[in-house]
């Protein structure tokens, strides 16, 4: 059987969504999200959510699979991932996965060794409470008494990665750093093939302020505010998402709306520049660069004749 996958990956607002659904309409296939907000229901426009329209028909899978107070892992991502990736194959199509979340990615394409550790709710909700009683401070702290390996590589304000580090500690006995030691040994389940979409850092920048603009024109505020109306707690891991903090500390008066506003776009364009980073490691990926929009079609063109013709991908 067919096992050939293609990964598409890049930074936020560099036009993954517009390169897959072409690239996809080519290849008569399905798309996967690898992105860890998409996941959540009523999160749409901060985490700039793809709509009906936009799909053109094109079927995606891992979007809108659970609330934003319900517990999510890697592990749970790559479980029900591969069993979509392993039916979208079996109807002799292509899948192409996109995203912008590299663990996710990295989770369908290297052997990561979480020891073999599902989620353990009574240890997730433990974890939770305590960094709803005590904040991301005393969470990381925790992290840094038992793992400092994984402290230093794991920034504090990611708490759902802190959080998953102590679960797979109490788990298995081990540290989450010496579990991923191997994070560059490509699994052997799959035959993918790594595009990246790059783009000139001073044009991505300007293309994230715009992105912000919109997300505030299309109702930012309100979706946040339903949010909040609907019981889900500010400290929550969703909640702490990029696009959702800001908001929050604007509606509890911790800034104005200008001040709000200038953090989200630099934290968006920080989140980008780590994004950035991350993908650039691997070695694999086949970079393409996206310049002028005009000529985007023929970028998509290039990318199929790769995926075509490179790997003979039908």
């Amino acid at each position: 059987m067919n096992n050939k996958i293609i990964v598409i990956v890049g930074p936020t607002a560099v036009g993954k969504t517009y390169v897959s659904i072409e690239l996809a309409k080519k290849l008569k296939t399905e798309i996967i999200s690898a992105d860890s907000m998409q996941v959540y229901r009523g999160m749409n426009i901060g985490t700039a959510k793809i709509i009906e329209e936009e799909k053109q028909g094109i079927v995606h899978h891992m979007i809108d699979i659970i609330n934003p107070d319900e517990n999510y892992s890697v592990s749970d991502f790559k479980f029900e991932s591969e069993r979509i990736i392993d039916n979208v194959l079996s109807k002799n199509k292509t899948p192409i996965i996109v995203g912008g979340s590299g663990l996710y990615v990295n989770s369908l394409i290297y052997d990561l060794d979480f020891g073999n550790a599902k989620s353990d709710t009574k240890i997730r909700d433990y974890y939770t409470s305590f960094y709803y009683e005590h904040g991301k401070e005393a969470l990381y702290n925790k992290l840094k008494d038992v793992d400092p390996e994984s402290a230093e590589k794991i920034h504090k304000n990611n708490v759902k990665r802190v959080m998953r580090a102590l679960e797979v500690h109490d788990i298995t006995g081990k540290k989450f750093s010496e579990i991923n030691t191997d994070i560059r040994k490509y699994s052997e389940k799959y035959e993918h093939l790594l595009i990246g979409l790059s783009m000139d850092r001073k044009i991505l920048y300007e293309r994230i302020n715009q992105r912000v603009e919109k997300m505030l024109s299309d109702g930012l505020i309100q979706e946040v505010k339903t949010l909040l109306d609907k019981g889900y707690h500010k400290n929550l891991v969703s909640m702490q998402g990029i696009g959702y903090k800001e908001i929050i500390d604007y509606l509890e008066g911790e800034t104005n709306l200008e001040e709000a506003v200038k953090i989200l776009k630099r934290n968006t364009r920080r989140f980008a520049k780590r994004q950035f980073t991350w993908f650039l490691k691997d070695p694999n990926v086949k970079w393409f660069q996206i310049g002028d929009v005009n000529e985007i079609d023929n970028i998509i063109e290039e990318i199929f004749e790769y995926t075509t013709i490179k790997k003979k991908i039908k």
